[in-house]
């Protein structure tokens, strides 16, 4: 999942290293503390990125499908600076995977 977040943003030219979260699906210095990091870590102080068996209630999807507090009440829709967004389809493959258990 973190590979396909990576490709999203370079084929987009999305500057992810100005974020206040930075790229958080590589945080860590091997893969398995990337992948830990991802799924049990925070996005931002407080608003941790996912919840294994709840992908619709995961900030991370909130944050891609624009609601709340990533509708612009709090932060904006992720990525910031849109329009170019990922599209359903991804963001649903993305809510399974985490509503599966975000297994590695």
């Amino acid at each position: 999942m973190q590979s396909a977040l990576q490709n999203f943003v370079t084929t987009n030219g999305i500057p992810v290293n100005q974020a206040p979260h930075g790229n958080m699906w590589e945080r860590g210095s091997t893969a398995d503390d990337q992948y830990k990091s991802f799924v049990t870590g925070d996005a931002i102080p407080g608003f941790k990125i996912l919840i294994p068996g709840n992908g619709e209630g995961s900030n991370i999807i909130l944050a891609l499908r624009g609601n709340a507090p990533f509708d612009g009440s709090q932060f904006p829709r992720m990525p910031a600076g849109g329009p170019v967004y990922l599209d359903d389809d991804t963001i649903n493959a993305i809510s399974a995977w985490i509503t599966a258990g975000a297994k590695q």
